[in-house]
């Protein structure tokens, strides 16, 4: 995973309010079946998660 300023060509573009998540499409068969989710940990940090479903 890493943060880019531009999508590269190949990105697939998803807008959930204000954040844009883009992924490349040879990556877009790990996020099958997958959410993102905003979590806290055992030591009470919060975080983002990626969850299977």
């Amino acid at each position: 995973m890493s943060l880019e300023e531009q999508p590269l060509e190949k990105d697939e573009i998803f807008s959930f309010e204000n954040l844009n998540i883009l992924i490349h499409e040879k990556d877009k068969v790990y996020f099958d079946h997958t959410k993102l989710d905003y979590v806290k940990d055992p030591l009470g940090r919060n975080k983002l998660q990626l969850i299977k479903l």
